[in-house]
């Protein structure tokens, strides 16, 4: 009997001795406490995908949606990931910027240009050669230049079905018309 007791004494002294490591008995005041309280907040709650943030008082939060993608509003109150950003400036390129009437031209690398002038009909052609002519003042041009320089060896044919020109001169600057 006498070793059963010890051993039930011994289970106490130890019980108690983990109690008291975890509890600690304080005297304090309530105004000690409220102050304490009165210095936390609720545990904060959020929906998942969303991104806490301080809402306008002490205390508040407010949220906002991680997305992977950066859409087109440009009101959106979105939180777009790096790689939503990546993504979407590269299907972009720089603005094509040149001067006016050029027509923009492609290097042959990805997204690089150039650009060619658009020929002008107010200006000697010998200085527009690298320029893009119209179709129409290139046609103009052609007819202008048969008109002027050829005639059809044939004189009882027409201009439309002559088959056989006689080249009058090839003198001159020729400048197509509009």
């Amino acid at each position: 009997m006498k070793a059963y007791m010890f051993v039930g004494a011994m289970a106490s002294i130890m019980a108690a001795g983990a109690f008291a490591e975890t509890v600690s008995k304080t005297v304090t005041t309530q105004e000690y406490v409220t102050d304490a309280v009165a210095t936390r907040q609720p545990k904060l709650s959020g929906t998942e995908g969303y991104v806490v943030t301080y809402g306008a008082a002490a205390g508040q939060t407010n949220g906002r949606q991680i997305v992977e993608s950066v859409g087109t509003s440009t009101s959106a109150q979105t939180l777009p990931t790096t790689g939503a950003v990546v993504t979407a400036l590269n299907e972009k390129q720089n603005k094509i910027n040149g001067p006016q009437n050029t027509v923009v031209t492609y290097t042959g690398t990805s997204g690089g240009t150039s650009s060619k002038a658009v020929y002008s009909t107010s200006t000697a052609y010998s200085g527009q050669t690298g320029s893009l002519a119209e179709a129409g003042h290139v046609n103009t041009a052609v007819t202008n230049a048969f008109n002027a320089h050829l005639t059809c060896s044939d004189p009882n044919q027409t201009p439309a079905n002559c088959m056989v020109w006689n080249i009058n001169n090839l003198s001159g600057t020729y400048m197509p018309q509009p």
